[in-house]
């Protein structure tokens, strides 16, 4: 019987068997032929229900077993490409599925989406349960995700780390301008926030160089795209500190549309917002021309206090940037223009600690600071998986004109020119062929103009520093690379050519110093260069070794002799990711480097009223070691995100700042001594959301503890100073009339001098939002915010400052295009605020201006 049952299970599996039927295929890009991994493949039957599902693989390829094919179809998606639909009764298998690149409109379905969801690498948030009443950009929603950090100006961090790209829609349009889309786009037009863990943004290198990094795209509403939006408001109102009118406006425009985006931003105002830093490119890295202002006249400012509570400011920013897709590729054109006007007051007692006895100046400075920037970006990049191509032209025009007097200890007038140009274009290049080989060409090539100019009106007399500073700075690399087995081998070899030229003149040198007043040299450098690098996956663990070498010749036209050096940087790390919840990095080196060019300066420099510089009379290398780890852990199903980083470096230099007293004035210069420093830092952040009132929470920490050397009046200084802080915030909306905002931080820190510590100083900070959202028929249109800012902080041992600011705002909204407003800051109306800090060398006592109370009525309006 047994037997029998064994034959007839067999007969049937057999049949069944051979009635499957396996619908088989690849999927591939048109054009490059390149298989594409993750595209949704669905089987349908004839009325066109799902029967069955699949996704292509790493190498393209997918197989649905099925009972039949007869009038059945197969539809294949993917992001960023249009749809195919195969009939099966005219197709032989395996069949080829072209997918041609195109914009994806994704329809919404009106369902309750959980708040975090994780698929693969790819984390969403659902934005619009996260927003709260207040916020109004994108950004003030992202600050409320856990895992995700947002300064003021738009910078993103995700898990402690800087994000590789910001896309809208898939698409590149801002680069590392990204802080305007932060601070613009309006959040109602956004439907979800995609973090892409281990993002390589450049698709030629997938799979042979790994990236620890993430990205961030939002997925706009159906309603934001293909579109025009707009949206903007207009303020005006009266301030008593300083007297007169306040106004604030902003037009924000923004276009996704399938081969074309725009967004265009035009703001105003003169209630303490700075907009000069809004255009940011957080991408950027400094720039190779090295070239660092000497002249350092600036405004008072007040620390410890939000920048809106003191900035005396008229501002406008003018950015506009579009996005075209040509062929294969795409081009962007990014304009900006800023201006910026700074008024400050402050009232100052500085005393230097000397071994002869304190030395005590007062001050009472009264300036301004004018600043205008204009700037270009032109770039146009081909990203495929066979090939990329960027080539990127940037020019940048700066003026920034600073007046300022001084009456007291040494009155004087102070009136300062600095403007900046600044022209470069950077072509990069990446062939892949053959699947796992790489070639790569560079050409990166830089022009910068900083001339400065000082005027000091003293005691009757007119003392003038003119500066010109001209740099040009040339990088051409050829680089190879090819992977087996998980082993990935480059070899880049380049070099670098650096001509500077710097001229300074001061004819009225005070009669106090002696030594030489003008500079008149020449910096040059040629290097050649070779990097190996090592890349190796095993599991989920990844290793990357680089080992660049390098040989330089300097030529110093006189001013110091020439020299030839050899340099070794070599630098290892580690990333294990041994599941989706957790990741840790490693990361170590240690390298010789060049001393900072600019340093090369035998004569005087002025850099304001009673200070001046000069550089070293010889060539200098400097030694370094440095390690770090990070950790990571994630629990989205719980929303829970932390992350934690340590970081410690040591630095070897055979010189040290120096400083000297003549008369009235100070010389900063360097002694011929070495200079051992150690650098500890330790940071960490936990956030988790609070589903139950719709917000979320964060705690974070950090510490850090320096220790270096310098010279004072040819006395050894040697300084430790130790800080560490901890904070707190959570928000949400607990009730249907009520959301809040709170946050809490508390910082103490110490400066030790030569083995003796002084007293810890410690400062906190209270902020809380409190929205009041009436309920009912006649009420349901109005909102009462209430904001207080507490300040405790210590000035001196046992001696507090407490300051308490605090906005109330009232608003109604009209309709659900226009809001009308009006707020009440500082109500108050504090005026000053007083404060003492300590340095190595001195302690700086001060009294400084305050915004005061403010009323401004705004219209708000959207598209």
């Amino acid at each position: 019987m047994n037997r029998l049952l064994f034959l007839i299970a067999f007969a049937l599996a057999a049949l069944n068997g051979v009635a499957q039927v396996d619908v088989s295929g690849v999927v591939v890009e048109e054009g490059s032929e390149e298989p594409l991994p993750g595209a949704s493949v669905i089987l349908r039957n004839a009325d066109g229900k799902i029967k069955k599902f699949a996704t292509s693989g790493a190498d393209g390829k997918f197989a649905i077993p099925t009972p039949e094919t007869e009038g059945y179809t197969l539809d294949v998606s993917m992001m960023n490409f249009a749809k195919q639909t195969v009939k099966l009764d005219s197709v032989k298998m395996p069949v080829t599925i072209v997918m041609e690149r195109s914009a994806t409109m994704l329809k919404e379905v009106a369902v309750k989406a959980e708040r975090i969801r994780e698929q693969g690498d790819t984390i969403t948030y659902d934005v619009g349960s996260f927003a709260q009443t207040q916020d109004r950009s994108i950004g003030d929603v992202l600050k409320r995700m856990p895992g995700i950090d947002v300064s003021n100006s738009g910078k993103i961090q995700y898990q402690g780390e800087d994000i590789n790209k910001f896309y809208i829609e898939g698409a590149d349009l801002l680069g590392g301008k990204y802080g305007i889309a932060t601070n613009g786009i309006n959040h109602d037009d956004v439907g979800a926030v995609e973090v892409m863990e281990n993002h390589q943004p450049m698709q030629v290198l997938s799979g042979i160089s790994f990236s620890d990094k993430a990205a961030i795209n939002l997925k706009l509403k159906n309603k934001a795209k293909a579109t025009w939006t707009f949206h903007g408001h207009a303020g005006g109102g009266y301030s008593w500190q300083p007297e007169g009118a306040v106004w604030d406006g902003e037009l924000f425009a923004m276009a996704v549309m399938p081969g074309f985006q725009n967004i265009t931003t035009l703001k105003t105002n003169n209630i303490g917002e700075d907009l000069s830093g809004s255009a940011t490119d957080f991408f950027a890295s400094g720039r190779d021309t090295g070239l660092s202002r000497y002249v350092g006249v600036s405004l008072p400012g007040v620390p410890n206090l939000s920048g809106k509570r003191t900035l005396f400011n008229r501002s406008a920013l003018l950015s506009t940037n579009s996005l075209w897709k040509v062929r294969n590729g795409e081009f962007k054109a990014q304009i900006d223009y800023s201006f910026n006007q700074v008024t400050a007051q402050a009232a100052n007692i500085t005393t230097y600690f000397l071994e002869s006895g304190d030395r005590v100046i007062t001050e009472n400075r009264d300036g301004r600071d004018r600043s205008h920037s204009l700037s270009g970006k032109f770039i146009y990049e081909v990203n495929q998986k066979t090939t990329f191509i960027n080539n990127t032209l940037s020019t940048n025009i700066d003026w920034d004109d600073v007046r300022l007097g001084v009456t007291g200890s040494l009155p004087n007038e102070q009136s300062v020119k600095l403007p900046d140009y600044h022209v470069a274009n950077k072509f990069k290049m990446i062939k892949r062929f053959d699947g796992k080989h790489l070639i790569t060409f560079q050409s990166n090539n830089e022009w910068e103009s900083l001339p400065q100019t000082l005027n000091v009106v003293m005691d009757g007399n007119n003392i003038r520093q003119h500066i010109g500073d001209h740099a040009f700075h040339t990088h051409e690399s050829a680089a190879y690379a090819f992977s087996i087995k998980g082993l990935t081998i480059s070899l880049e070899g380049g070099v670098k050519g650096y001509l500077r030229s710097l001229n300074t003149e001061l004819p009225d040198l005070p009669a106090e110093l002696p030594g030489k007043t003008e500079n008149a040299l020449s910096t040059n450098y040629f290097t050649v260069y070779a990097t190996p690098k090592f890349e190796y996956w095993v599991k989920r663990v990844n290793f990357t070794l680089n080992a660049p070498v390098s040989f330089s010749h300097y030529t110093f036209d006189k001013a110091i002799a020439n020299r030839s050096e050899a340099y070794f940087s070599p630098s290892l790390s580690m990333n294990w990711k041994p599941n989706n919840r957790f990741s840790m990095t490693l990361r170590g080196g240690a390298g010789r480097s060049p001393m900072d060019l600019n340093m090369i300066q035998p004569g005087y420099i002025m850099t304001d009223y009673r200070t001046f510089s000069q550089g070293v009379d010889d060539f200098y290398n400097s030694t370094s070691q440095r390690i770090s780890a990070n950790f990571a852990y994630k629990l989205t199903r719980k929303g829970i995100f932390a992350n934690a980083m340590v970081m410690q470096s040591w630095s070897h230099v055979p010189y040290t700042m120096s400083q000297r007293f003549y008369g009235d004035y100070i010389v900063y210069s360097y002694a011929d001594a070495k200079s051992d420093g150690k650098n500890l830092m330790a940071l960490g952040s936990i956030g988790k959301t609070l589903d139950f009132m719709r917000g979320s929470t964060n705690v974070n920490g950090s510490f850090l503890r320096n220790e270096s050397r310098l010279f004072s009046e040819n006395n050894a200084v040697n300084t430790v100073s130790t800080g560490w802080s901890i904070g707190a915030r959570i928000n949400g909306s607990p009730l249907r009339w009520l959301s809040f905002d709170y946050s809490i931080d508390f910082s103490n820190s110490q400066l030790g001098i030569n083995g003796i510590g002084n007293s810890w100083l410690s400062g906190m900070e209270n902020s809380l939002l409190l929205i009041f959202m009436p309920q009912g028929e006649h009420w349901s249109k109005w909102e009462w915010r209430i904001k207080g800012d507490h300040y405790h902080n210590e000035l001196t041992e046992g001696k507090y400052k407490n300051v308490l600011l605090i906005n109330t705002k009232l608003v109604y909204k009209l309709n659900k295009r226009i809001e009308l407003s009006a707020m009440l800051s500082n109500m108050f109306n504090h005026r000053t605020y007083n404060y003492t800090t300590y340095s190595e060398l001195s302690s700086y006592e001060s009294q400084r201006w305050l915004r005061g109370r403010e009323l401004l009525f705004t219209i708000s309006l959207r598209k």
